[in-house]
């Protein structure tokens, strides 16, 4: 389905798994997430999306062993070195805002969760480019 998604639009299949594979396969920890948001369950909420990204990371040592040409990354497009550095500068601006502990919240954004927003902005507008 992404292939022909990519394929169609002309978008390539890195900006296309980026956005609109990679965003419905999230919904869930979206969904869980505000859930748990709306009990008042934060660490949860938090817990639910470290989590995931834990183990959706994972999901790469486990195809390479499904994947028998040979080392799974050395067949991918160089293009997913972008979204594996936004993904560490967005971790990493995650772990700042754990361990700085802000108590301020400009306008409706706290400084790192507009961090993370603009690098993410930032990954699709540099792997829009590379197409």
């Amino acid at each position: 389905m992404g292939k022909g998604i990519a394929e169609t639009t002309g978008l390539g299949q890195t900006f296309t798994g980026n956005i609109f594979i990679a965003i419905s396969t999230s919904l869930p920890e979206v969904v869980v997430s505000l859930a748990a948001l709306r009990i008042d369950a934060v660490d949860l909420a938090i817990g639910n999306l470290f989590g995931s990204n834990i183990f959706n990371i994972f999901i790469l040592a486990i195809d390479d062993i499904f994947f028998t040409k040979g080392p799974i990354l050395s067949f991918t497009n160089t293009n997913h070195i972008i979204s594996a550095l936004s993904a560490i500068t967005m971790i990493t601006i995650a772990i700042i805002g754990l361990t700085y502990r802000s108590t301020k919240k400009p306008l409706f954004l706290a400084w790192d969760s507009l961090g993370i927003l603009l690098v993410y902005i930032i990954n699709l507008m540099l792997l829009y480019a590379s197409i």
